[in-house]
C-alpha cells in the first residue's frame, strides 16, 4: 500500500488502496436539448433553459459579474483571481467573465476559472448556443477550438497570451468538489433551479463550499452570487459561513442572492485543519520573481515557459545544452496507455496530461508541416497501440467495454493484419525542437552552465554555478536522475535510472509507415529516410555506448507490428542509434512540487510511525525555495506540460488545475511519508 499517494480526495479521509480508491467513472453523456422559437437551448432532463429568455448575456453580467463586484476587483492587485462555478452549460458565464477580465484587469492579474459540468454539451451544441452572442465571438471561437472531448475528469484549457486558464471538470458536482481546494475569490452558483434540480443543492454541496472558501489569506475574501432566492440556498450559504442578502433579480425575476464569506456561524477550527499538512503550499512568490531552473530537458523547458507566461523571470541552466539527455531523442511518441481494470490515479493523471500536451504542442510548434520542403517538428498522424499478443488483446477489450471512451480519445480498430487501440489525435514530436521553441520567450534566459549548489531561503537565494553566483527567489531542480547531486542528502528521492537504446533504420527498403506503432517498442513514420525504433529498457545498466545486442532486441520487436514487418526483422539496415537514461519513480508517476527537509519532516511526523491516522497539524518543514520536476520516465512528452502548470500555479499561489488526489500523488515527498509510516527510516 502506498500510503501517501493513495490519499482519497476528501480532506478528512485516511489512506486507501490505490486501485480501489475511486469507483469506475461512468461515460460522460451529452444533454438532450430542445431549441425554442428564439433559438435558446432548453435542457430536456430539467425542463429548464440554460439562460434567461430575455437576455442571457445581460443576466450573466448582472447576476454574476456585478453582484460579485468583479469589474472593480479585476482592476486592483496582482496574481491569480480564482472563480468556481457550478454548471458550465453553454460557457456563457465564462466567456462574459473573460471579456470583462480582458477589458478591466491589470497586466499582473491571471484569471483562473474552474467550472463543473455533469452533462457537457457537444462541440456542435456549444457552437450553436454561443452563436447567439456575436459580441463574444472572438472568445467563443477560442473556447470551441480547445473544447475537450467528453472524457470524465479534469481538463485544462489555457490561453497564456490572455492570462486566462479554464479548469473544466466533467463530473457530478458532489464528486468534483471534494477534489478542489482554495483559494477562491468568487463563486458562481448556476446549476438549474432548485425546484428543477434539487439533487445538486444539497447539504454536502454547502459543506464543500465552506471548506474551499476558507482561504488562508485574509486579503482574499470570497464572494458568492446566484440567480435563485430559494430559502434552502440562502440557508445553506449562511450555514457555509456567508453573510447573505436578497437583492433585486434580473429582468422579471424579483430577487436573487449575493453575499461574502465571513465564517460567522458555528465554531471554527484553524484554516490549516481544512487540508492535510502537505496540501498547504509554501508562501507564494511575487509577480516578477526570479526563478532558476537546473536542467533544460522537457521538464525544465515546459516549467520555464509556464513560469515566464505568468510573469516570472527565468534563468534556465544546463551544462550540456538544450534537451541533451533523454529529451534529446529525434522522435518521441506522444501517447498514453490507460489502465483497463481500474480508475487508478495513474490513469486520471495521464489522461488529463495527454489532452493538455496535445494542445501545448500545437500552441508552441504550430500546425504540423504538410510541405515536404519544410522542417517537420511533429505530426498528428495517430498512434496505434497494437494488440500484439493474447494478453494485450484481452486488456484492450476490457478497456473499451468498461470505459466506453469517446472516439475522439481512443477507439478500437482493425487494419489489415493489425488490430489495436487508435489514438487519432496523437502522433510524434521532436523533443529537441519542442524544447527550443518553449524557451523562445523574452522572460527566459538560457545559461550553458551547471547549478552546483544553493544557499539561503525563498526570496533570498544564492545559486552557485560553474560560472559564478546567481541571485534568485527560488530554484527548480529538473535534472532527472542527477537530482541527488544538487538536492543533497537532505532529501528522500528513491528514483531509478533506466538505460534505453534507440535503433535508427534505413527506411528506403522497409514498408511504408504513416502512423506511430506501439507494442513492446514504438516506431514513428520516417524522417529524412530514417525510422526510429525503440527503446530498450535496461535496469541497473550505466553503459553509455551503443550495443549490437540491444539493436537486435529492438529488431526482434518488429514482429509485433504485423506480417509485413516480420521479414524486416531480419533484413533491416541499422544506420545508427542513441543511448539515453530515463528517470523513473517506484510508482511510475512524476515528482512535481516543493521539497521538504528530510530530518525536520521525520521529527514533525514521527507520530505517524505508530498510527498513520495521527497526522500532526503542524506546518510542513519546506526546504525553502526549492522545487522539483523529475521522474517522467519515457512519457515526458505527455506528462511535463501538466506538471509545469501545477508547479507554476503553486508558486504563484493559485489553486491547481488538477484534482487534489492527483496533486498529492505527484508530491516529491510522498515516498518520505510512506517510508516513515512503514518505519523504514
Amino acid at each position: 500500500m502506498l500510503w501517501f499517494i493513495t490519499m482519497p480526495p476528501a480532506h478528512h479521509r485516511q489512506a486507501t488502496d490505490l486501485k480501489n480508491q475511486t469507483p469506475i467513472k461512468q461515460p460522460i453523456q451529452a444533454p438532450e436539448l430542445s431549441w425554442n422559437e428564439a433559438g435558446l437551448p432548453i435542457a430536456d432532463a430539467f425542463d429548464d433553459p440554460y439562460f434567461s429568455v430575455e437576455n442571457g448575456l445581460e443576466e450573466t453580467r448582472y447576476v454574476f459579474l456585478k453582484n460579485n463586484q468583479l469589474p472593480e476587483r479585476f482592476k486592483v492587485g496582482s496574481g491569480p483571481f480564482r472563480i468556481i462555478e457550478t454548471g458550465f452549460g453553454t460557457g456563457l458565464n465564462f466567456l462574459a467573465t473573460w471579456q470583462a477580465f480582458n477589458q478591466e484587469a491589470t497586466s499582473e492579474r491571471w484569471l483562473h476559472f474552474t467550472s463543473v459540468e455533469k452533462y457537457p454539451l457537444t462541440k456542435e451544441q456549444l457552437a450553436k448556443a454561443l452563436a447567439l452572442w456575436p459580441e463574444l465571438s472572438d472568445f467563443s471561437h477560442k473556447l470551441i477550438e480547445r473544447y475537450p472531448p467528453a472524457t470524465p475528469g479534469f481538463h485544462v484549457l489555457s490561453w497564456p497570451e490572455e492570462r486566462v486558464t479554464l479548469t473544466l471538470i466533467f463530473a457530478d458536482v458532489h464528486d468534483a468538489f471534494p477534489e478542489l481546494n482554495g483559494p477562491v475569490d468568487a463563486w458562481y452558483l448556476d446549476g438549474f433551479a432548485p425546484s428543477k434540480n434539487p439533487a445538486m443543492w444539497s447539504d454536502e454541496l454547502f459543506k464543500e463550499i465552506r471548506r474551499i472558501s476558507r482561504n488562508p489569506s485574509p486579503h482574499r475574501i470570497p464572494s458568492v452570487a446566484t440567480f435563485t432566492a430559494a430559502g434552502l440556498v440562502r440557508r445553506g450559504l449562511k450555514g457555509a459561513g456567508f453573510h447573505m442578502a436578497k437583492v433585486p433579480g434580473f429582468g422579471r425575476k424579483r430577487e436573487m442572492l449575493a453575499g461574502t464569506y465571513q465564517a460567522t456561524t458555528g465554531p471554527e477550527k484553524n484554516a490549516q485543519h481544512n487540508r492535510l499538512p502537505w496540501q498547504l503550499m509554501p508562501a507564494p512568490l511575487h509577480y516578477g520573481s526570479h526563478v532558476v531552473i537546473a536542467g533544460a530537458g522537457l521538464a525544465g523547458c515546459t516549467t520555464a515557459r509556464a513560469l515566464a507566461e505568468r510573469g516570472f523571470k527565468v534563468t534556465l541552466c544546463d551544462p550540456e545544452g538544450i534537451a541533451s539527455g533523454a529529451s534529446g531523442n529525434p522522435q518521441g511518441g506522444l501517447y498514453i496507455k490507460l489502465a483497463a481494470d481500474d480508475q487508478a490515479t495513474h490513469s486520471d493523471f495521464y489522461r488529463q496530461a495527454y489532452l493538455l500536451a496535445l494542445k501545448e504542442v500545437r500552441r508552441i510548434l504550430g500546425d504540423p508541416a504538410k510541405d515536404d520542403t519544410k522542417a517537420k517538428y511533429w505530426d498528428e498522424c495517430g498512434v496505434l497501440q497494437l494488440a500484439y499478443d493474447e494478453k494485450e488483446t484481452k486488456r484492450q477489450q476490457r478497456f473499451i467495454e468498461r470505459h466506453q471512451p469517446t472516439a475522439e480519445l481512443v477507439k478500437s480498430i482493425r487494419q489489415e493484419s493489425r488490430e489495436g487501440l487508435l489514438y487519432p489525435a496523437a502522433g510524434w514530436v521532436s523533443p529537441v525542437d519542442f524544447c527550443r521553441a518553449l524557451i523562445q520567450h523574452p522572460r527566459i534566459q538560457f545559461n550553458k552552465t551547471a547549478v552546483i549548489g544553493f544557499s539561503g531561503e525563498q526570496n533570498n537565494m544564492t545559486l552557485e554555478t560553474a560560472d559564478g553566483a546567481i541571485h534568485a527567489d527560488a530554484l527548480i531542480i529538473a535534472t532527472a536522475h542527477q537530482v541527488k547531486e544538487l538536492a543533497g542528502e537532505n532529501t528522500h528521492l528513491p528514483i531509478k535510472k533506466i538505460r534505453g537504446q534507440l535503433s535508427y533504420l534505413d527506411a528506403t527498403s522497409l514498408p511504408d509507415l504513416t502512423q506511430v506503432l506501439c507494442a513492446r517498442s514504438y516506431m514513428a513514420p520516417p524522417i529524412n529516410g530514417c525510422l526510429v525504433l525503440g527503446a530498450t529498457y535496461n535496469l541497473k545498466d550505466d553503459d553509455p555506448e551503443l550495443r549490437d545486442s540491444d539493436h537486435q532486441t529492438n529488431l526482434s520487436h518488429l514482429t509485433d507490428f504485423g506480417h509485413e514487418w516480420e521479414k524486416a526483422a531480419g533484413t533491416a539496415d541499422i544506420i545508427g542509434g542513441r543511448v539515453a537514461f530515463r528517470c523513473t519513480t517506484p510508482d511510475y508517476l512524476p515528482m512535481a512540487g516543493p521539497l521538504v527537509q528530510k530530518q525536520a519532516f521525520i521529527e514533525v511526523f514521527q507520530p505517524m510511525t505508530k498510527n498513520a491516522k495521527r497526522i500532526p497539524r503542524e506546518p510542513m518543514p519546506w526546504l525553502s525555495g526549492v522545487w522539483l520536476n523529475i521522474g517522467h520516465g519515457s512519457r515526458g512528452l505527455v506528462s511535463t506540460s501538466l506538471c509545469a502548470e501545477l508547479i507554476a500555479e503553486q508558486m504563484i499561489g493559485d489553486a491547481v488545475c488538477s484534482s487534489q488526489t492527483v496533486t498529492d500523488a505527484l508530491s516529491p515527498n510522498r515516498f518520505l511519508l510512506r517510508d516513515l509510516i512503514r518505519n523504514k527510516l
